[in-house]
């Protein structure tokens, strides 16, 4: 009985270290990626954000597959999961992935703060547009009226 409940906690245990090794490696990919999407914004280089934003799309969705594959394999068993959790290896992968969270989490509220301090700028902007042509209104000599060249009117 004993062998069997070892090698039922080993197999969860390379289950979970295989799962948490790739969520280590997705997790490094979207830091790279935030990293760079904070820079096209930070240096107003618009041609790739677009692609950007649809590759941080499909993280968000990858991120929810992450939480479903981890939670299916906690709920095939319960108390062998904690067991396993508990182990170097494991917590040190656990611990990892929780560092490079952080790290994505205060590059977003950097990205956001770019975006927020753009889009004020482009709103200043555009009402120093509508300023300047109410100006060029009033300076104009008025509408221009049709010339006649024979001197009808």
């Amino acid at each position: 009985m004993e062998t069997m409940d070892y090698q039922a906690l080993k197999s969860i245990e390379r289950e979970l270290t295989a799962v948490l090794k790739e969520e280590y490696s997705f997790y490094q990919q979207l830091y790279i990626s935030l990293d760079k999407q904070r820079d096209l914004i930070r240096f107003d280089s618009d041609a790739h954000l677009l692609d950007l934003f649809a590759e941080i799309e499909r993280y968000r969705s990858r991120i929810k597959t992450s939480e479903a594959r981890i939670s299916n394999l906690k709920q095939k068993n319960i108390q062998a999961f904690r067991m396993v959790s508990v182990l170097p290896e494991v917590k040190k992968l656990i611990n990892s992935i929780t560092t490079l969270i952080k790290k994505n989490q205060v590059i977003v509220k950097e990205c956001e703060m770019y975006s927020e301090g753009r889009y004020e700028r482009i709103k200043e902007e555009l009402g120093a547009l509508k300023n300047s042509r109410k100006i060029m209104q009033y300076m104009s000599d008025g509408d221009p009226a049709p010339q006649f060249v024979d001197g009808k009117k």
